[in-house]
């Protein structure tokens, strides 16, 4: 999983691998209809029980969470948007390290090659070249790390809210099992919070959240 793909983690499904040079004609040929903003078609997309497709993290989750309402994603719990947007910071600070990475480790030749190419379009420059800020964003990320770890501290973790899992938590955790996939996960362990994070993994993993990576 290189996507930090909130549906992997909140519900039983039938998966579908598709490599990356065909997803654009698969997702568009159900009739889906495009984004009105950004790339036209997005993983993740789904297909609903009747007969529907949808895509992106939070349209589907706000549909999981009306079609199977147990167990909750929790939505009405308070701070999420916050945390959220640290998630996001943390995500986009921290893309000199795993960008280059994800075909390297993740992908297979066909879908490696399409990456890499429509990654070095956007980004102007050869993920070698972006990967040479990966040392940076380490210590540029640290301050957000240290406010994760404390709003995951507040109520006494390993959970946003204590032990009641939300939308949120499974967002961050998305972005976790990437990076430890790519085996880049511990140097954020190590700054000051991340030790909070490393429990919230460890809670995703007990609970099972990760056992369908390949399936």
């Amino acid at each position: 999983m290189f996507s930090p793909s909130l549906p992997r983690l909140a519900g039983k499904y039938s998966l579908s691998f598709i490599i990356l040079t065909d997803l654009l004609f698969c997702v568009s040929s159900s009739g889906l209809a495009p984004n009105e903003a950004g790339p036209a078609y997005t993983s993740p997309a789904v297909r609903l029980p009747d007969g529907s497709y949808l895509q992106g993290s939070r349209a589907v989750a706000e549909k999981l969470e009306h079609l199977y309402p147990q167990p909750s994603l929790n939505f009405d719990l308070p701070d999420q948007a916050h945390i959220e947007e640290l998630v996001v910071k943390f995500t986009n600070t921290i893309r000199p390290i795993f960008t280059p990475l994800v075909p390297k480790v993740l992908l297979n030749p066909p879908s490696q090659a399409y990456f890499i190419e429509a990654r070095e379009k956007r980004l102007g420059m050869k993920l070698d070249e972006f990967a040479k800020g990966a040392r940076e964003c380490v210590g540029t990320v640290a301050p957000v790390i240290k406010e994760l770890g404390q709003a995951y501290e507040k109520n006494g973790g390993p959970f946003l809210h204590n032990q009641t899992p939300c939308y949120v938590d499974l967002i961050f955790l998305g972005l976790l099992r990437m990076l430890d996939n790519l085996g880049e996960i511990s140097q954020f362990y190590e700054l000051e919070g991340g030790d909070k994070l490393k429990t919230l993994y460890k809670a995703g993993k007990s609970n099972g959240w990760f056992d369908r990576d390949s399936y």
